[in-house]
């Protein structure tokens, strides 16, 4: 089998950005967006091992491969103007489904496949947006059932059906959950309800219902829509805090919350799951300068723990884009506006993308890939979606 890559030259013109913004872009808006397109056509590979599609990687140098879900956001990103590409993404990850319906966590150029963890199940929610902007029935026809195994998965092995309520897991969790070194992790991974996953399943099922509405599958869009429902209602019960007066991770096994407070504490409020109340909770803390204000780390910044190093301190542009489009959901948008604008001109004036950047200074994080295909993703989507 060949295992050499081919990198494609595509002559994609760019988009006119213009006709997708909800206002009047500035003239580094439109240089940072053209960047960021750049980045990820720059990043479309074909190969063999995966089945001749079009791959994106999310580093030409230091990630060679497929990861699962970096394709997920590539292809929210890419939709925008080539949704057949969009659609290759997640058909490379899917072609290699395992039979308990899990997806791997990277598929290498070099013909290697990780497939003992994956990562956080965004792929329904992604295939949604896809779906909204460039609708495909018999596509959607052909991935459902495979998305239905994929539910069946987290159902089954991450402790939906015995709690309610889900963890990661896995011989290495923390890679599973996509935080890797995260100080959310310092006291264990799969001992934990992690408020970010239990939230993707929320916009799993979510994703799922209209998926089945579309189809016609009544009794399946019914049965989504109560998971979705009763989800929720126990992601308010057990994961609100009330001593931090923020949604965190709860230690199942120790009885007791997890003390970081990171940008995962807003996704109920991006899920749309959240109460007025712990919403306008949320929002006190993302305006705190001692919390999140203006650099969204990933671990607020009177952490003891917050540094430089990885998920350990700097900011991430996918936690912070749900954490903004979570804010504006429920009406905040001016905190929301105002870390946008920090964090996209860090990201400009940085150059082409990182992988990510300190949140105190702005600049690239020390060690970050440069060019990197997720960070180019949710600076178009930042740039050109509100909520």
């Amino acid at each position: 089998m060949n295992t050499t890559p081919s990198n494609i030259n595509l002559s994609y013109q760019q988009p006119d950005w213009s006709k997708q913004a909800h206002s009047k872009l500035q003239t580094w808006e439109v240089e940072l967006l053209n960047r960021s397109f750049e980045t990820l056509n720059g990043n479309i590979v074909r190969h063999e091992m995966w089945h001749n599609k079009r791959g994106i990687e999310p580093s030409l140098t230091r990630y060679v491969g497929v990861w699962n879900w970096d394709s997920a956001f590539h292809a929210i990103a890419v939709s925008r103007w080539d949704p057949e590409l969009a659609r290759e993404q997640i058909d490379i990850l899917f072609a290699e489904q395992l039979p308990n319906g899990a997806l791997p966590d990277v598929i290498y150029a070099d013909g290697r496949i990780i497939k003992e963890s994956g990562k956080p199940p965004v792929f329904p929610w992604a295939i949604a947006i896809v779906d909204k902007r460039s609708p495909n029935k018999e596509y959607l026809k052909d991935i459902y059932p495979k998305l239905v195994k994929f539910e069946e998965f987290w159902r089954k092995e991450r402790g939906g059906d015995k709690d309610g309520l889900f963890h990661y897991g896995g011989p290495q969790p923390y890679w599973e959950s996509g935080w890797d070194n995260s100080v959310r992790w310092d006291i264990g991974v799969s001992n934990q309800w992690a408020i970010d996953l239990n939230c993707y399943m929320a916009m799993l099922y979510d994703a799922m219902s209209g998926f089945a509405k579309e189809l016609g599958l009544k009794d399946d869009e019914a049965k989504w829509k109560k998971a979705k429902t009763d989800l929720a209602k126990l992601i308010e019960q057990k994961l609100w805090d009330p001593k931090t007066g923020a949604y965190l991770d709860y230690d199942y096994q120790a009885g007791k919350f997890g003390t970081a407070l990171t940008p995962a504490s807003f996704m109920p409020l991006y899920a749309g799951i959240a109460s007025k109340k712990y919403a306008e909770a949320m929002a006190k803390i993302a305006a705190d300068p001692k919390k999140f204000f203006p650099g969204m780390p990933t671990v607020s910044y009177d952490d003891r723990q917050y540094g430089p190093d990885y998920w350990r301190g700097p900011c991430w542009l996918n936690t912070a884009g749900f954490a903004i489009w979570g804010l504006e959901k429920y009406g905040f948008k001016n905190i929301a506006e105002k870390i946008r604008q920090t964090i996209l001109k860090r990201c400009y004036d940085g150059g082409y993308p990182y992988e990510y950047y300190d949140a105190t200074s702005g600049k690239p994080g020390q060690g970050a890939a440069e060019k990197f295909g997720w960070s180019a993703a949710f600076i178009i989507e930042m740039l050109l979606e509100r909520r």
